[in-house]
């Protein structure tokens, strides 16, 4: 959970530049995500249609 806090006397530019700087944060955070999940998910699939070609050629049971 986060914690809310807040600042006196902080500058509007100051302001504006962290907010550009947790805009961009979510930007890298989403890309590394999304990287995950798309290789999480050729790894879980594309092990599956290997071990099924396998399968069906003899060389492991399946």
């Amino acid at each position: 959970m986060l914690k809310r806090f807040s600042v006196r006397n902080l500058d509007e530019d100051a302001i504006d530049m962290l907010a550009d700087i947790k805009a961009e944060e979510r930007r890298e955070l989403g890309a590394i995500l999304e990287d995950c999940i798309s290789a999480y998910w050729h790894e879980l699939f594309e092990a599956d249609a290997s071990d099924d070609f396998l399968a069906e050629v003899g060389s492991i049971p399946k």
